[in-house]
């Protein structure tokens, strides 16, 4: 990338984590809770596998995202590594959730210097102990202008203590 053009992988790379850090937050641990212990619902930390939708970055993300009270979302790509991704989360009906998280990454000068922003959206639900959804994602450079956006679908499972 240089001073006035930005790599479109590495931005479709940004935005794929920031997939999945999305995916990751929308989650609620309150909500969840019709048995005690959130067996029902996003509440607590799950390990999910998202990828994006041509002509989105082909690669499959591995991302932890935990859902907490409050309406926290916290996403963060693990395979391969990414940003962490924060934002809130709301229950929708009958297990579902939607949400909103943003991540970033450093510009070419490096941590500091203005780089891209994400923000990635998400819709899912929950189902006997698995999680699954869609996500869209927008990409900002520093001047907050959209430069990239793209969709995508995740699903995986709760991590058990």
């Amino acid at each position: 990338m240089d001073e006035r053009t930005m790599n479109r992988r590495r931005v479709l790379l940004g935005a794929s984590a920031a997939g999945a850090v999305a995916i990751g937050g929308v989650a609620s641990a309150s909500s969840a809770s019709a048995d005690g212990n959130g067996a029902s619902g996003p509440s607590g930390s799950w390990i999910i596998t998202r990828k994006d939708d041509p002509p989105g970055d082909p690669t499959q993300v591995s991302t932890v995202v935990s859902f907490a009270d409050g309406g926290v979302l916290i996403s963060h790509d693990i395979a391969p590594a990414g940003p962490p991704g924060t934002g809130t989360w709301a229950r929708r009906g009958d297990g579902g959730f939607k949400g909103t998280f943003w991540t970033g990454q450093p510009g070419q000068g490096g941590p500091g210097s203005p780089g891209v922003t994400v923000r990635v959206r998400v819709r899912g639900s929950v189902r006997k102990g698995s999680i699954r959804g869609t996500y869209d994602f927008s990409v900002f450079d520093a001047s907050g202008a959209e430069v990239v956006s793209g969709t995508g679908a995740f699903s995986g499972h709760r991590i058990e203590p």
